[in-house]
């Protein structure tokens, strides 16, 4: 190569990255719509000795994929309602889907377009998070949720009703069924939930946490808030990385018995729905905002199952792991982790837990003590309060 042409090179890469970083900080500053957000309904729970206020709302700006509107529901400090106290958000699972041009809804294999596409009520939000953090006596378990719960933070619940991965952007519904206007609006929902949430309790901190689909969604947050200059605290993304090795996962096995995704499945399909946080040509996703941005305006720790069968660690190593001696959930994780190991003084982490399955955070295990020395080596920092 001349010295011209390497100079040419070298002078479209940084085109390339400036257009990334320009494209990246445009759409993560996300317009959202608190002033349609109402209080529907309050509830008292008491059990294990100690008492809870539940509050319900709606945002009549979001409507959800196939009927009602976004909702969310905040769990005050027991006894203490009122108290300032940190906020926990949290982001549940629920896989992700898509209508294809033939009018067919494409999603896991035991999912069908009633998933997630409709208002998750005050009792669906309540029976989410005791699901989550009950054993199967109805006794809490010690894991991350619970821990924080009994810590005395205030716990957001944020629904996921367009099936988008907490990702939407206010962009078209691709195909959808009945509603030519319909739009997909995940990130937008709980980023006002969260506003709101955080502008109308006393609220320290802001931290979040998703599972599977959750921390997908957790990962666009950060991204989003980062660009804002509203930092959340910290965030905790639990079992799913959106990563071109995961889409390299997922065309692999699709269809395969045993394997949640059909024949059918086309990750182009989600890109067309979710837009800018699935599409890993962007590329948006943690791996590529850490080394082409410095991405560190969010600390995140990167936490799953290395036996996880949502990123296929009980099937063979596709041709690239095994190329590199990993099973396929340590292959889907090394990208990030790569990026991080290399990012100096990094306020990342990534633990992948051996033998886990998915969603660790949410048993007991080692995933949680994890959870707990990250939130505390944040806070060593002296991070600021949300929104000062």
């Amino acid at each position: 190569m001349t010295t011209r042409q390497r100079s040419t090179t070298s002078r479209r890469a940084t085109v390339v990255a400036a257009v990334l970083v320009i494209t990246v900080i445009a759409t993560a500053c996300i317009p959202r719509d608190t002033a349609q957000i109402t209080l529907d309904a309050e509830q008292t729970l008491s059990d294990f000795g100690a008492t809870w206020e539940l509050d319900y709302y709606v945002n009549d700006a979001y409507a959800c994929g196939l009927s009602g509107n976004y909702s969310f529901m905040v769990m005050n400090p027991a006894g203490n309602p009122n108290a300032e106290a940190p906020l926990w958000v949290y982001l549940h699972g629920g896989g992700l889907g898509y209508y294809d041009e033939q009018g067919q809804y494409q999603t896991l294999t035991f999912q069908d377009e009633n998933s997630w596409n409709h208002q998750e009520t005050f009792q669906d939000l309540i029976r989410t998070v005791e699901a989550r953090v009950l054993d199967g006596n109805g006794q809490p378990e010690d894991q991350t949720l619970v821990r924080r719960i009994q810590e005395g933070y205030r716990l957001l619940v944020v629904s996921m009703c367009d099936h988008d991965l907490y990702s939407g952007l206010g962009t078209p519904y691709a195909n959808h069924p009945t509603n030519p206007n319909a739009e997909v609006n995940g990130l937008q929902a709980t980023m006002a939930a969260i506003d709101y949430t955080a502008a109308n309790y006393p609220t320290t901190h802001v931290w979040a946490h998703g599972t599977s689909a959750g921390s997908a969604g957790v990962w666009s947050l950060a991204s989003s808030y980062g660009f804002e200059g509203t930092a959340l605290t910290g965030v905790v993304a639990d079992s799913t990385v959106l990563s071109p090795r995961y889409v390299e996962i997922l065309d692999t096995y699709k269809g395969t018995p045993g394997w949640m995704f059909g024949a059918d499945f086309e990750t182009q399909g989600v890109i067309d729905k979710i837009g800018f946080f699935a599409d890993t040509a962007v590329p948006a996703d943690a791996e590529s905002q850490i080394i082409n941005r410095d991405f560190r305006e969010v600390p995140v720790l990167f936490t799953g199952g290395g036996a996880d069968p949502f990123c296929a660690g009980k099937f063979a190593p596709i041709p690239p792991a095994a190329a590199v001696g990993l099973g396929n959930c340590d292959y889907l994780f090394d990208g990030v982790r790569q990026a991080v190991a290399d990012q100096p003084n990094s306020p990342h982490q990534v633990s992948l837990v051996p033998g886990a399955g998915h969603v660790p955070t949410l048993d007991p295990g080692p995933a949680n003590d994890l959870v707990d020395a990250f939130i505390a080596e944040v806070l060593a920092t002296d991070p600021p309060n949300f929104g000062s």
